[in-house]
């Protein structure tokens, strides 16, 4: 990689090379480029790839992060695209990319007031130039009903694919979702740990999370807890408390000892950390070992008080309604007076609850 670093203004500038370098991943070379852009030196002014540099950079170059998050940049670029899509002074690609940008200045409300359905209308268009990004976009618009579009998963699967198609390897994770998941498409686990396979192959963590799912389970692969655990802690390894998934299924590993060396301690120390981060299956499984003593001392108040929060936790964009396990176990423990005081009727509500649950 080539690391460039000098300005822009230096007269030894080399904007192949700096091309060169932000392409390979460098910030600093990302922002350079940006900057070009922005202000037209060396190439034709164009703040939709200024944008989409700053962007790529943000995470690892802080002046890029703030550009992006000034409003007079925000406002400036809203303006620009909006000339620039209406005036016809860009074509093919560039044209595809500003329309796209423009959706999503309409999406976060950069320059101008939010409007999903504005957002929809440039995406559309943007997609129609053969955008892949704006693919995509449409594809979660399908797939959650947003927009004014109807809520339409084999659409949203369709665009996805598209977005794929044209080159968009973020959308890679999405179609190996829609395959776990049946989501527009008929389940398919070998295809889902294919497209996982291939979003790992760019580096996306939550796609090392689902491999990981993959190689515990045998889904779409022969089980290989040694697989497993390599995926889990890479997810683990990176985001730290960003993916309580991976903590919880690295959890499990060394709790059964699959693929690692038995360890209940340090299996209690990862459910504790995603659970932590509202991981229902970690709580319960955290509250398991508190009632069993498994790895901590046994301690019957601290397990009710953890079923409780896996029962009754709610995510209305799931519609996941609480951890039917937790709910009987709690029957159980109501039922018998351990770690709470006894309560017949308590306890019927609870086995009512998971009954209903696992319907």
């Amino acid at each position: 990689m080539i690391t460039y670093t000098n300005k822009y203004t230096d007269k030894s500038f080399d904007i192949a090379k700096c091309r060169e370098s932000a392409k390979s991943g460098y910030a600093p070379a990302q922002y350079q480029l940006g900057q070009c852009y922005e202000e037209g030196a060396n190439v034709e002014r164009n703040l939709a790839k200024a944008f989409r540099l700053y962007w790529m950079a943000s995470d690892n170059c802080r002046p890029a992060k703030e550009r992006l998050n000034k409003d007079s940049y925000q406002g400036q670029l809203a303006r620009w695209l909006k000339k620039a899509v209406n005036g016809k002074r860009l074509s093919g690609t560039d044209l595809a990319e500003a329309q796209c940008m423009l959706g999503s200045c309409y999406l976060h409300g950069w320059g101008v007031q939010c409007d999903m359905t504005s957002a929809v209308e440039w995406w559309q268009k943007a997609a129609d130039s053969g955008d892949a990004y704006a693919y995509s976009c449409l594809g979660d618009c399908y797939r959650f009903g947003k927009g004014g579009l109807p809520k339409d998963a084999e659409k949203a699967f369709e665009h996805y694919v598209k977005a794929a198609e044209g080159g968009y390897h973020e959308v890679y994770f999405n179609i190996g979702l829609c395959y776990i998941d049946s989501v527009g498409v008929e389940r398919d686990y070998e295809k889902a740990f294919y497209w996982f396979n291939k979003a790992a192959e760019h580096d996306d963590p939550m796609a090392w999370v689902e491999l990981g799912h993959c190689y515990a389970a045998g889904r779409g692969v022969a089980e290989d807890y040694s697989q497993a655990v390599r995926w889990y802690s890479r997810a683990v390894d990176f985001g730290g408390n960003a993916f309580p998934e991976a903590q919880r299924g690295l959890a499990d590993c060394y709790a059964a000892g699959h693929g690692v060396e038995q360890d209940r301690e340090k299996a209690v120390d990862l459910y504790r950390q995603a659970a932590k981060n509202d991981d229902p299956e970690a709580q319960f499984q955290l509250a398991r070992c508190y009632a069993e003593g498994h790895g901590v001392e046994r301690d019957m108040t601290e397990a009710v008080r953890l079923y409780k929060k896996a029962a009754t936790y709610v995510n209305e964009n799931t519609g996941y309604n609480g951890h039917a396990g937790a709910m009987r176990c709690l029957g159980d423990c109501y039922a018998n007076g351990d770690g709470v005081r006894k309560n017949a009727k308590q306890a019927a509500a609870w086995y009512a609850k998971a009954e209903e649950q696992e319907k």
